[in-house]
Formats: structure tokens, C-alpha cells, sequence
């Protein structure tokens, strides 16, 4: 046998090759292929799809929740933005469920508002607690904990005094998350992109691990940011557990570490059938971890949705507008009526 027709016959082998026997992540033709021809596929698919369309119908209701009733247009803006983290967050994990290929897309503007919501919880905070001027006013000078989470063990940090500039430091803290980490994710989709289009396997390790500690060191940084100010601000002022901050600031926290822990796991453990190969098997190799992924996140953003959708349709008195700057008669007993009702 020549050498060309040796070449020939492992080309025609390679494209008789099912698709889920090769590394490379299916198309969205593929995708409704396998959606066509299997059961399995199909519960899958329009499991997740049907998850993520009443996370979306959710928030819309949330949208006409406050809409309807007398929030004041700050806190409404702040909290329908905060609270469309979820139906965000679902759609584009949805997206990679159709549409593989572009995955990396997907998980870019997940990012992206995903530390916008952070950053939106985090001025949530601030302004029930009054502003950072109003903070500052309240318990300016008081001497506050520095070594909290995530650097609770460094005993070499001393209390410091609360000022206006401490306040702007965690504020940027947090702040710079906006833009450090949508960045680095963006540049991880290029290289990665670049990557697989060329089919090489250059040596990008040190690439790969500043993109991985870049991003950490900034949520790091936020957390800490945030953690100083509940932590301490909220100790100090007692009408601050009246507004349930730590529930609301965790409900949105919890994203970060659940979709990295998740990657993590599954990155680590072994899917069973994960190796898989042949017509009767389907989402096998790096698809299966991408559908099982996406799938988890699609339930947990439904679940946190709804969680969060009992935490912030909750006012309070101080989310309602001020009754004597409206005409209305009737708006302080809806007022007084909304307060009451949720209280219960």
C-alpha cells in the first residue's frame, strides 16, 4: 500500500467518524440532529429551555410587580437590575445548550452582568444604609475591622478609622470587578477561540494561568470590599437589619462561587459514559460536561430566582416613595397596605 492511498483510507475513516467521537464541540445543526433522533436529547434540550423561559417570565412578572406598586424610581432601577441577573444568566446558559460552538460568547456576557449585579447589590447597600455621606455622618471616625473575609487570618491589619476615603476605596473595590473581570474572560474567549481555530497546541500556559489569577485576585477584592462594609457599617447601625441585606447580598454572591465550584467539580470528576462512543450515544466528551453544566445552571438561576424574587418584592418602609410628594389620596393606605401585607 502507497503511502497517498494510506492517507486516502484515514481520510475516509475520519469523515465516517461520528460526530460525538470527536473532540470538537457540535454545531447547531448537530444539536437538533441529536434533538431528532433521541428521547434522552430531547427531554434534555427542552427541559432546560422550558426552565430558563419561566425564569424569564418570572422576573417579567417581577418587572410588573414593581412597576405597579409606589417603589421609589431609585430602588426599582437598582433592584430590576439586580434581579436580572438570573433570567440573564439562564438565557445564555440555554444558548450553549443550542448553540455550542459559541459557548464562549455566552459565558463572556454571563460575566459581564454578572459582576454588574454585584457591583448594583453592593450601591443597594450603600443607599439603604444611607449613602456613603450618610454613613459617614452616622459612625464617621469609628474604627472598623479590616482583617475580614477573605483575609480574616492576617492579624498584621489594624482597624482603621471610617472615612469618606475608605468608603471610595471599597467602593472601587468593587467597582474594578466590572471591568477586570468581563475583560479577562474576553481575552480568555480569543485565545481559546484562536486556539481551536488553528488546531495547535502552542505552550500558552502562562497565558492560561494569568487569566485564571487575574480574575480571582479581582472577585477576591470585591468580597472583601463588600464583606468590610456589611460587616462592620451594618454592626453599627441598627436600623440596617430591617432592610435584610445580608440575605439579599448573598442571594447574588452565591452565583460567583456556585458557577466556579460547579466548573470545578466538573472539570475534576469523571462523567460516567463521558467516553462514549458511537450512534447510540449522545452529549459525549466535551459536550456532555458543557449540556450537564448548562443544565445545572439553567435549575440553580430558577431556584436563586425565585428566592431572590421573595427577598427583594418584600419592601420595606423606606423602598416606598414618600407619600406627601404625591397627589394621590388613596397612595399612603396602599402604601401602608403593601408594608403591612408583606410583613405578614
Amino acid at each position: 500500500m502507497t503511502l497517498n492511498t494510506l492517507i486516502m483510507t484515514r481520510n475516509h475513516s475520519a469523515q465516517e467518524m461520528p460526530l460525538n467521537c470527536t473532540a470538537r464541540l457540535p454545531h447547531f445543526a448537530d444539536r437538533v440532529e441529536q434533538v431528532s433522533t433521541d428521547v434522552t436529547a430531547v427531554v434534555v434540550m427542552f427541559g432546560g429551555t422550558l426552565a430558563s423561559l419561566i425564569t424569564v417570565l418570572l422576573y417579567l412578572e417581577e418587572c410588573l410587580y414593581f412597576c405597579r406598586n409606589p417603589f421609589t424610581a431609585r430602588r426599582r432601577s437598582k433592584m430590576l437590575k439586580i434581579l436580572a441577573v438570573y433570567p440573564v444568566i439562564s438565557t445564555t446558559a440555554t444558548s450553549s445548550l443550542w448553540f455550542p460552538q459559541a459557548c464562549a460568547v455566552a459565558d463572556f456576557a454571563a460575566s459581564w452582568y454578572l459582576s454588574l449585579a454585584i457591583y448594583q447589590v453592593f450601591t443597594l447597600m450603600v443607599d439603604y444604609l444611607g449613602g456613603k455621606r450618610g454613613i459617614v455622618e452616622s459612625i464617621g471616625g469609628l474604627k472598623i475591622r479590616m482583617n475580614t473575609l477573605p483575609i480574616c487570618c492576617c492579624v498584621c491589619i489594624h482597624p482603621k478609622p471610617l472615612n469618606m476615603v475608605l468608603l471610595r476605596r471599597f467602593h472601587l473595590g468593587v467597582l474594578q470587578l466590572t471591568v477586570v473581570y468581563p475583560v479577562t474572560t474576553y481575552v480568555s474567549t480569543l485565545i481559546s477561540t484562536d486556539r481551536s481555530g488553528q488546531g495547535s497546541n502552542q505552550d500558552t500556559a502562562s497565558a492560561d494561568l494569568v487569566l485564571r489569577v487575574v480574575p480571582l485576585v479581582s472577585v477576591l477584592m470585591a468580597v472583601y470590599s463588600i464583606t468590610c462594609v456589611c460587616r462592620n457599617v451594618t454592626t453599627h447601625m441598627p436600623h440596617a437589619s430591617a432592610f435584610r441585606l445580608r440575605p439579599k447580598l448573598a442571594v447574588v454572591m452565591f452565583i460567583m462561587g456556585l458557577t466556579r465550584l460547579q466548573s470545578l467539580v466538573l472539570s475534576l470528576v469523571r462523567i460516567p459514559g463521558g467516553k462514549g462512543c458511537g450512534p447510540g450515544t449522545i452529549f459525549t466528551g466535551p459536550d456532555r460536561r458543557k449540556v450537564i453544566g448548562s443544565v445545572l445552571t439553567v435549575l440553580e438561576m430558577l431556584l436563586l430566582g425565585l428566592l431572590a424574587r421573595r427577598l427583594f418584592t418584600q419592601p420595606v418602609e423606606d423602598d416606598l416613595e414618600d407619600p406627601c410628594d404625591v397627589t394621590d389620596q388613596h397612595f399612603h393606605e396602599k402604601r401602608v397596605m403593601i408594608v403591612r401585607t408583606t410583613s405578614l
